[in-house]
């Protein structure tokens, strides 16, 4: 290799650091607080975290305001749902709107690479009763077509989901909570173990690139890039408000 070519490419390798850089600077956080009473959206970027929505005191007993968790559309919006009622909102510049009821307890929403709304549904156990098979729904925003995806039984995933999920071109995958995080992909039959994480995640996404991004509802944001490594890991975000999901507001993941 002669001297001038491999100046070239030494250049073109700083070059890809630098906007390799740039990009992760430039990565801005939808956070979802979820312990504020009312709820609120956080921003994260350029190292500050700032309020970027609040919800109001609700005057209905049929819906409780906080924001367990957040996706965007393709279109831009922001669909939220407190987890702890039957109702979907989406963010307005005046607010909010209810954009559809849910049917069982709305846990999470998730938006697949289509367009394609989910959402998690799971009733709360009473008197001590195991807890309930858990339900993915989903919502066509061209079509308005909305339907019950699928149901699975608790026994399949550790009988310790309470609606933690991601959808990546049609495949469900689920994650228990309590201890290390497992994740199952349920689309499979039978039910498939794909990992068990390091911590305990309240809500993980997977990133256009294969990679599983994860938070720990304490304020830590991880990125897993190899899930039969998950002991290797990066911590790509610090918050000192806890939060308990995320979205990517620029380009990324949903």
């Amino acid at each position: 290799m002669n001297s001038r070519l491999a100046r070239i490419l030494s250049l073109v390798a700083v070059l890809l650091f630098v906007a390799a850089r740039t990009a992760a600077a430039a990565d801005q956080w939808l956070l979802a607080d979820g312990k504020a009473w009312p709820g609120q959206l956080l921003r994260a970027h350029d190292d500050r975290i700032d309020v970027a929505f609040a919800r109001g005191n609700s005057t209905s007993d049929q819906v409780v305001p906080r924001i367990q968790s957040i996706t965007k559309l393709a279109d831009g919006r922001v669909v939220f749902c407190s987890g702890l009622d039957r109702k979907l909102f989406e963010l307005t510049p005046t607010g909010e709107r209810e954009l559809r009821e849910g049917g069982y307890l709305v846990r999470q929403v998730r938006t697949d690479t289509d367009g394609t709304l989910y959402w998690s549904g799971l009733e709360t156990p009473r008197d001590n009763n195991p807890l309930p098979d858990g339900f993915i729904y989903s919502w066509n925003p061209k079509t308005g077509e909305a339907k019950t995806v699928m149901t699975f039984s608790q026994g399949d995933v550790g009988h310790d989901w309470w609606g933690a999920f991601d959808v990546r071109d049609g495949r469900i995958f689920v994650g228990t909570i309590n201890g290390p995080t497992r994740i199952f992909d349920v689309t499979a039959s039978p039910v498939k173990p794909i990992a068990t994480l390091p911590i305990s995640a309240t809500a993980f996404r997977f990133a256009a690139d294969g990679s599983l991004l994860a938070c720990d509802g304490q304020g830590k944001l991880y990125r897993f890039s190899d899930l039969a490594q998950p002991d290797k890991y990066e911590v790509v975000l610090t918050s000192a408000t806890p939060f308990v999901d995320f979205a990517m507001q620029s380009a990324g993941p949903r």
